[in-house]
């Protein structure tokens, strides 16, 4: 007989020292998953079969699953329920997982085994967002929602009040997305020198302003972001709130020493900006009605109600 190629003998050698390298190793997996096999599904196991093979390293299915059996499978998951998980950090993963470990590629959707939201929440925020996870993108950590066009669309439902301002006091924001500003992530509250620069002016000394003097402040002081053209105030705003961004104004009440330097701007610019109380509110009618017809106000003679001509 001819002799046999040598190609053809070295292939059993070769494939000898693979089982050689790797038999420890099944050995210590054998030795460590005694009743694991590998070949058998659970998906199509019928009833009576459930104590054999792959269903073994799972929990009898007729049994509650226990949360911290899931989270051993599932530590991320743990993860964000512990840090961001709200309410649904209190409820076991059963009550919400009624399917579980039946996921098959092409014969399952995620969509049919998935928990669904309205069975305990119903329609929280009414007909007009049905679709939860559009802002609710992880149910592990429902409250944290990533800003994006569809939550910006659906403002307006949750924030009715804020919604109406922007429209109602129309200004740049009106054209805007919610989340031009509110970036990042719902409720997330945007600095106002990310889009505008301060005001010019003398900036006041360490908490003339507000009790919080960074520039955030100063800003919110006076705008109402929603409507930020409808600058109101409050009875004990300070004076130097105003002469932030109306210097001329305190220079000249500070160089002319009148009694008008003494008082609170808001005494004749009441609750709104622009507001200005005419003079015969406080000062009546001090010359003779001959006199005052033949001028059409007081800043005639006086001059600016800021630096008062005697």
């Amino acid at each position: 007989m001819g002799r046999m190629d040598s190609s053809k003998r070295q292939k059993p050698l070769k494939y000898g020292r693979f089982w050689l390298l790797i038999s420890p190793i099944v050995a210590c997996l054998f030795l460590l998953f005694p009743d694991y096999s590998p070949g058998i599904d659970n998906t199509d196991t019928a009833p009576g079969e459930q104590e054999q093979g792959y269903n073994k390293l799972y929990p009898d299915k007729n049994k509650k699953l226990t949360t911290a059996q899931c989270m051993q499978c599932h530590p991320n998951i743990a993860s964000l329920l512990r840090t961001a998980g709200a309410m649904h950090s209190r409820v076991q993963c059963t009550q919400c997982h009624l399917q579980f470990h039946n996921y098959v590629v092409g014969k399952t959707s995620y969509e049919d085994i998935l928990p669904k939201c309205s069975r305990c929440h119903g329609q929280p925020h009414g007909e007009e967002l049905i679709h939860c996870k559009s802002c609710h993108q992880e149910a592990h950590a429902p409250l944290n929602i990533p800003a994006g066009r569809s939550l910006s669309q659906g403002c307006n439902v949750c924030h009715p009040e804020q919604d109406k301002d922007i429209k109602t006091f129309t200004t740049r924001h009106t054209d805007l997305y919610c989340t031009a500003c509110h970036h990042t992530k719902h409720g997330h509250v945007p600095d106002c020198l990310e889009c505008h620069q301060q005001h010019t002016g003398t900036v006041p000394a360490a908490g003339a302003m507000t009790q919080n003097t960074n520039p955030f402040d100063q800003c919110l002081s006076c705008h109402p972001p929603h409507k930020a053209l409808k600058v109101t105030y409050p009875d004990n705003t300070p004076n130097a709130i105003c002469t932030y961004c109306h210097r001329n104004a305190g220079d000249m009440l500070q160089l002319r020493k009148s009694k008008h330097t003494e008082l609170a701007c808001i005494q004749c610019h009441p609750g709104q900006h622009k507001t200005i109380t005419s003079c015969d509110e406080c000062h009546g009618r001090p010359h003779p009605e001959g006199m005052l017809e033949q001028f059409n106000s007081c800043g005639g003679c006086h001059g600016v109600a800021h630096s008062v001509v005697r």
